[in-house]
């Protein structure tokens, strides 16, 4: 039994290693793919980033003045008309530069009629001999000048009024609030934008806001692509992580400028040097289950490419 034992471990482990071997390698199940990737509905076709934003483009809200922050009249998801408030700036400076323009005005008005009032016994003389010429165009000229002191009070007084009313800041065109990044008591400085890369500093925007009925696709072609766009040619988007979600697009017009690509799709062959020519698409959202600032797949349809 001894003489038998090693060899027949030696037998059993193999036969062990075997079942492992052949238990480890067996094929393992693909798991199902929930939705699956879209494709073309064109025979040719190029494909395109889209990205959704208002149709009258996303507006950046920010403040005409750097005054703390005193009342926000909106939230995210608010639909508003042109004119209706959005939020108020601190008004006290201004009230105080109001009061001391009335003033101002009050004290050249009477300043004027004063002046006007000295003239006039000028004017009322019979003889014109009784004073010299030099103290006549003193006093005609003193008035002039004390009514045009009035016209710049009113202008003035006029400015502090509309920086009062600027401090409500207003919506510009019916819409929707996307985005509110502000907070009561805070004071912001004003920010100038760089629209030709719209997608950049929007993130640092006090309030973000834009017509959604309907909404606009900003489309990202390739350069090597640009070439086989067709004005006008049909456009389909696919939402992401569900390609059964897809709609057409209507046509609005092509940005004829081509400009460094800004919006990243993630994918390993992309390159961040390619520049892109924007195609602006418009559509109705009804019950899609989109929202703006969302990144989807889009095929436009194309001439097929023929290589020479």
């Amino acid at each position: 039994m001894k003489k038998f034992l090693l060899p027949g471990l030696a037998v059993i482990g193999a036969l062990i290693a075997l079942l492992v071997v052949f238990w480890s390698h067996r094929p393992k199940p693909v798991a199902p793919i929930p939705y699956p990737a879209p494709h073309s509905p064109y025979p040719s076709a190029i494909y395109g980033a889209g990205i959704i934003e208002a149709s009258t483009k996303n507006i950046a809200i920010g403040v005409p003045f750097i005054l703390p922050i005193t009342r926000i009249d909106v939230v995210e998801g608010d639909c508003v008309k042109m004119g209706d408030p959005l939020f108020q700036l601190d008004t006290r400076a201004l009230e105080a530069q109001r009061q001391v323009a009335l003033s101002q005005l009050n004290a050249a008005i009477v300043n004027c009629e004063n002046l006007q009032l000295q003239f006039s016994y000028y004017e009322r003389l019979t003889n014109k001999s009784a004073v010299s010429e030099q103290v006549y165009s003193q006093a005609y000229y003193a008035m002039r000048e004390a009514q045009e002191q009035v016209k710049v009070a009113q202008a003035t007084l006029a400015q502090v009024e509309t920086d009062i009313e600027r401090a409500t800041v207003r919506a510009p065109v019916d819409g929707e609030i996307l985005q509110v990044n502000m907070h009561l008591g805070e004071v912001y400085p004003t920010v100038s934008y760089d629209y030709t890369q719209p997608y950049v500093n929007l993130e640092s925007a006090l309030m973000l806001m834009g017509t959604v009925t309907p909404l606009q696709m900003r489309i990202d072609v390739d350069e090597e692509d640009a070439w086989r766009y067709r004005k006008g040619s049909p456009a389909t988007a696919f939402v992401r992580g569900n390609a059964n979600i897809h709609f057409p697009m209507e046509f609005v017009l092509v940005e004829p400028y081509i400009i460094p690509k800004i919006s990243l799709t993630g994918e390993a062959i992309e390159r961040i040097d390619t520049r892109v020519l924007q195609l602006l698409y418009r559509f109705d959202k009804c019950d899609l289950p989109v929202y703006a600032g969302q990144l989807l797949d889009v095929y436009i349809e194309a001439p097929p490419y023929e290589a020479k």
